[in-house]
């Protein structure tokens, strides 16, 4: 299993998905030991469903040290432990002869976790989820951001590590999963009972204990068709995502009247975006008769590198071509030709997430399911 360092405390069975040492085994150790371990771990896991029920209500006084060491039988080391602990997870406020309270918010009713698989530069939607996430709020909300959340197995992953000792330590509003969660469906991530999650993934997915928003793809197959058609060009392409052939690109644009060959619609990796190049140049390789005068990308991780080879085939945009490329607003991606910008406006997406989170954490509503539809970037 690996020498146990100081923080990395994840261990896990590699086939079942099992904790092998308890993720909150240094989260709410006392500093001295009261009675023992156990009884601390006990007494600590009530009184925080006390706060997190709301039976101890914000800004309200606790009983005092004695009275808890009475109720639970508990020593006063124990005890003082406990409540050290609380203040030092923002869920308590001591303030001398006058008592200790609830603080005013506690961390579970501020606190949402942004977790993406990779670091955010991985993938466009999540620069994108990450950079509005970053911005101030008026509502108060803490939106704290976790990367490399991707380990069923064991894992010293020091932010995974992180994560789940707040949702352990009841320190979370809820859980904002940037792709599906099956990489985690293993771990307190997802298993600990009572913590609110959503995800940006299919919305028939597996997973139905939690709220889902996707993309709608069909809003953005049509609104781009529609622009097309409407700046009067006749032949189109489109180049995207390896299962492009899903939205049946081919028999669309013939249904809006374009005329456009199967060895058009071209799907392509998204990991290795450099054949972007090439594509584009073999497609825009014949004069104008015989080329797409519109194309469609359908991917904003691919934008850069199919413009480039656009620029490098000589072709002039607009007069010769339109190109509707999709983005993730607000990070745009950057481009060798003019493009027209359509594609799905981040903060609408974790603003949904948000609202089903506090829904959910506040009404008690059941999961629910959101498409979030294609602007162009004129729109938003």
């Amino acid at each position: 299993m690996g020498k146990r360092e100081k923080n990395i405390i994840q261990l896990y069975c590699h086939e079942c998905g099992a904790e092998m040492r308890p993720f909150d085994s240094e989260a709410l150790r006392p500093a001295r030991r009261g009675r023992s371990d156990d009884r601390f771990q006990e007494i600590a896991a009530e009184l925080k469903k006390i706060i997190v029920d709301g039976k101890w209500k914000p800004g309200m006084r606790i009983p005092t040290r004695r009275q808890l060491c009475t109720k639970y039988g508990a020593s006063p080391i124990t005890i003082q432990n406990i409540i050290d602990q609380f203040e030092s997870d923002g869920f308590l406020r001591s303030d001398g002869r006058n008592g200790t309270h609830v603080v005013e918010v506690p961390p579970h009713l501020l606190n949402v976790a942004l977790t993406f698989p990779e670091n955010v530069d991985f993938n466009r939607l999540w620069k994108a989820l990450s950079t509005v996430a970053k911005k101030k709020r008026k509502d108060g909300l803490n939106i704290t951001q976790y990367t490399n959340i991707k380990f069923n197995g064991w894992t010293d992953s020091p932010e995974q590590v992180a994560l789940i000792r707040d949702i352990k330590r009841r320190k979370l509003m809820g859980i904002f999963f940037t792709s599906p969660p099956f990489l985690v469906d293993k771990t307190p991530i997802f298993m600990e009972p009572g913590i609110p999650r959503c995800a940006f993934m299919d919305p028939h997915g597996d997973f139905p204990s939690i709220s889902k928003i996707s993309a709608a793809g069909q809003s953005f197959q049509k609104k781009a068709l529609e622009f097309l058609k409407a700046k009067g060009r006749k032949k189109i392409a489109v180049i995207g995502h390896p299962l492009i052939s899903e939205l049946d690109w081919l028999e669309k644009a013939k249904g809006y009247g374009f005329t456009v060959m199967p060895e058009w619609i071209l799907g392509m990796s998204l990991g290795d975006t450099l054949p972007g190049v090439n594509l584009a140049r073999l497609l825009f390789c014949d004069n104008m008769e015989k080329r797409p005068d519109a194309l469609v990308i359908t991917d904003d991780n691919i934008v850069e590198s199919v413009t480039r080879g656009i620029a490098e085939a000589g072709v002039k945009v607009p007069s010769e071509l339109d190109i509707v490329a999709h983005c993730n607003f607000p990070c745009v991606p950057p481009t060798a030709v003019p493009v027209v910008r359509l594609g799905y406006d981040a903060n609408e997406v974790l603003e949904t997430a948000i609202r089903f989170l506090r829904a959910m954490r506040f009404e008690g509503s059941p999961p629910s399911i959101a498409t979030v539809k294609a602007v162009f970037e004129d729109e938003i």
